[in-house]
Formats: C-alpha cells, sequence, structure tokens
C-alpha cells in the first residue's frame, strides 16, 4: 500500500486566508517511511530561504494501486545560459520548435516576470493564442499525487548525471507528469526560491534545464502549461490534480 503526503507552508496564516507561500513538497511513499518523511517535510517549511513557516498543512492519503499510472521520465539537457537575456532567449527556442507560438510564449514570460503574488499553481495557455484558459486565478491549477517508481534507484541515476539538487529531482517528476497529461504540449517553469535561478522548459520528452531564468534573491516565480486548442481543461485539471502518477526512469 502506497500514501500520498503533500506539504505546504505558508507565512502569516493559511494560503487561503492570504499567507504567503513558504514552501511545498509531496511524495508517495510507504507506510513505514511516512513518519520520517513527514518530520523532514516539517523541518523543510520551518527552514527555508523565503522565511519561518508559521501554518504548516501536511495530507496524507492512502492510494488504490489499481489507481496507478506509470509515465516514463523525461530525457534531461542542461544549458549554461551567460545572463538572463541567453537564458530567456533559450526557453523561447525549445518551446517554438514544439510548436508553440511566440505569440503564447511572450504573454507567458511577461505573465510569470509581472506576478504580484507567487502563484501554488500554473497558469494553462493556448499555445497559439496565449489565452489563459484556467479560470483558478492566483491559485493555479496544482500537480500532485506524483513520484519517481524507485526514488533510490532515480536519485541514484540523476546524480550520476550531475544533477544532484533536490529541485531538479523533484520538478523532474512534476514535468514528467505535465507532459503525459492530455492536452499539454510545454511547461516554462522557475521557482520562487530567492537563491535558485535555475528554470526549466519541458518540451519534445525532454527537461531542458537552464541555468539564468531569473534574478538571483527574487521571490518570483511561478509556471506555465502550453495546451493545445480545443483541451478540456476540467479533464486536464482532473489529472494533474487527482491521477496518481509514477514516473519511471528505465522508460
Amino acid at each position: 500500500m502506497l500514501y500520498s503526503i503533500r506539504m505546504r507552508a505558508a507565512q502569516g496564516g493559511a494560503h487561503e486566508n492570504g499567507g504567503q507561500h513558504i514552501s511545498g513538497a509531496e511524495c508517495l511513499l510507504t507506510e513505514q517511511n511516512l513518519s520520517d518523511t513527514a518530520g523532514m517535510l516539517i523541518q523543510r517549511a520551518l527552514h527555508h530561504s523565503k522565511g519561518k513557516a508559521d501554518f504548516i498543512r501536511l495530507t496524507i492519503e492512502n492510494i488504490a494501486e489499481e489507481t496507478i499510472q506509470t509515465v516514463p521520465m523525461l530525457k534531461i539537457e542542461s544549458f549554461a545560459a551567460a545572463d538572463l537575456t541567453e537564458g530567456h532567449n533559450d526557453a523561447v527556442q525549445f518551446l517554438q520548435r514544439a510548436g508553440i507560438s511566440r505569440t503564447a510564449i511572450d504573454k507567458a514570460m511577461y505573465f510569470l516576470t509581472q506576478l504580484k503574488e507567487n502563484m501554488r499553481g500554473a497558469v494553462v495557455m493556448d499555445a497559439q493564442s496565449g489565452k489563459r484558459l484556467d479560470d483558478t486565478g492566483s491559485r493555479g491549477i496544482r500537480v500532485t499525487k506524483m513520484d519517481f517508481k524507485n526514488p533510490a534507484r532515480a536519485k541514484e541515476k540523476l546524480n550520476a548525471c550531475g544533477f544532484t539538487n533536490i529541485h531538479v529531482h523533484e520538478a523532474i517528476v512534476l514535468a514528467s507528469k505535465v507532459l503525459s497529461a492530455p492536452g499539454v504540449i510545454g511547461e516554462l517553469c522557475w521557482s520562487d526560491d530567492p537563491d535558485y535561478i535555475i528554470g526549466y522548459v519541458s518540451a519534445n520528452g525532454c527537461y531542458h534545464r537552464i541555468t539564468k531564468m531569473k534574478p538571483l534573491h527574487s521571490n518570483q516565480g511561478g509556471r506555465a502549461f502550453f495546451v493545445k486548442s480545443g483541451t478540456d481543461i476540467n479533464a486536464l485539471r482532473q489529472y494533474l490534480e487527482q491521477q496518481v502518477v509514477l514516473v519511471d526512469e528505465t522508460l
């Protein structure tokens, strides 16, 4: 039996009551690992570069094995950008190769760089027109209930390739689930952690890690999903927020 454990932490009260997002993380694990993992997630919320959370929510639920879907891990490529301009230009190229219009990319870039408050989820945009398609406001669409099929083996493989940062490990799981979702063509993301300036584009079966996507010490970050015209947004949201997915690095 697997369990889903999710942590959401904020400062100034709960997110829904106006609290500032501090940290979030999740994984799928067995019952015997729940206690240790819960403690680790609480410590992560209390010792974060964005501040100390005063509101921490842990959600734990058991997962029926027959509901689990397995998807392949995206391949990973890393690109060293000299500055933000080069990083953003790289992102544009990767997204355009996936068939996403420059109009949609520019709208997403502008949206993410002008956020007055960080979204806890992602904005969903039409890959051609750039129109925002979700109705979730500042919450965004969340991606939950996911992990590596074999976390220890995946971590060993990623570490051997030089990807030792937990940000990469968590992002590759999320990106792999997102790109497997119905209608999704690509994703653009950079973290709201002030000391982490790396971002990524996922498209065409690849996680493109880009070393400079925002200024150092900036709290501004977010993500955008680009979808085909006519995508059922309710079905997409159901998949991203409710479908349990294991990412298999051997596929």
